[in-house]
């Protein structure tokens, strides 16, 4: 009996051993099958994290926190922690501190930089270090919105010392200032829009008649094109070299008949300087005809012939038998 108690002693003690060995590794985040490798993250501050806080990946638990560290120069942190050999981190990681509960609890989170861009992390030098941010915890946030409080605070007693009745009645006559301006702006927007539906109106009607243009244009060039290719062109540029030198031999012809002219003014110049000769003498009553026009009573003799003429011609009409008597047999 009492060996056996002696044994039975042993076992418990064994298994205390093995039980707080156990817990020890597990409290430390220790696997009991698989290995454990080192990473470290630098931040600026790491509020109430404390070594054997969780580590985990898309809010898995992966890891324990080690070791918390101030840098030499005390500008910054480095926290080191122990992940599981087999988790793969994301491509650009950082390491995001964050309250896991409200009992006060952190936690360490590894995200890739793309999740949360704007964060202002912390970066090292050392390209084995992961960038870090830490999220502020509640008390924090408390007296963020405390400040905030403040401030809405005094904001609304400059409000109320500002915004009185006479400023309400201001406000109110400046809105309907608005909405009179808006009434004026809507009417002079349809009177531009209707000038601007005519203007477009009008360019639709010169577009067309550009378009007719065009077209007429093209249907003329259509023609030239064809009667280059049918010698057309070739008949006409003949046509205007016959035409040409026959407008030059007119030319010469004209040349000649100007010439003529000449001639012929010059003889006309003769005969008119002999015929002012003639008449100088008709006008002194030389020869004949100057003396005709001179003697009036040679004027009146032919006058009182013409006459006698005249009367003789009407009785010899009225009286034939009288002049002619003929007589047969």
């Amino acid at each position: 009996m009492k060996r056996r108690s002696e044994v039975s002693v042993g076992v418990v003690i064994i298994l205390g051993l093995v039980l707080i060995v156990g817990g020890t590794i597990w409290l430390r985040g220790h696997g009991l099958g698989g290995g454990q490798r080192q990473v470290q993250a630098r931040f600026r501050e790491v509020g109430q994290l404390q070594t054997g806080n969780s580590v985990k990946l898309r809010g898995v638990p992966v890891g324990r926190v080690e070791e918390i560290s101030l840098e030499q120069r005390g500008v910054g942190v480095i926290v080191k922690m122990s992940i599981d050999e087999n988790v793969q981190l994301p491509d650009d990681p950082v390491v995001i501190l964050s309250p896991e509960s409200l009992f006060g609890d952190w936690q360490a989170e590894i995200f890739p930089r793309t999740r949360f861009p704007l964060y202002n992390y912390a970066e090292s030098s050392d390209p084995a270090v992961l960038p870090g941010y830490s999220l502020p915890d509640v008390s924090r946030m408390t007296a963020v919105a405390e400040r905030i409080a403040e401030n809405i605070a005094v904001i609304t007693d400059r409000v109320d010392i500002a915004f009185t009745e006479q400023t309400a009645l201001n406000i109110r006559q400046a809105v309907e200032n608005i909405q009179s301006v808006t009434g004026q702006l809507t009417g002079l927007l349809k009177a531009q829009e209707r000038t601007v539906q005519g203007v477009a109106d009008q360019l639709e009607a010169t577009s067309r008649t550009l378009s007719s243009a065009a077209e007429t244009a093209q249907r003329t060039f259509a023609q030239v094109e064809s009667a280059i290719s049918q010698g057309e062109l070739a008949s006409i540029v003949d046509n205007i070299d016959h035409v040409t030198a026959e407008m030059e031999r007119l030319s010469g012809n004209l040349v000649d008949v100007s010439g003529q002219l000449g001639s012929a003014v010059a003889s006309a110049d003769t005969t008119f300087r002999s015929l002012q000769v003639v008449t100088n003498r008709i006008q002194n009553g030389q020869g004949t005809l100057g003396m005709l026009l001179q003697d009036t009573t040679l004027y009146g003799n032919l006058v009182l012939t013409n006459k006698l003429v005249q009367d003789l011609l009407l009785d010899f009409q009225r009286n034939p038998r009288k002049y002619i008597n003929l007589n047969i047999f």
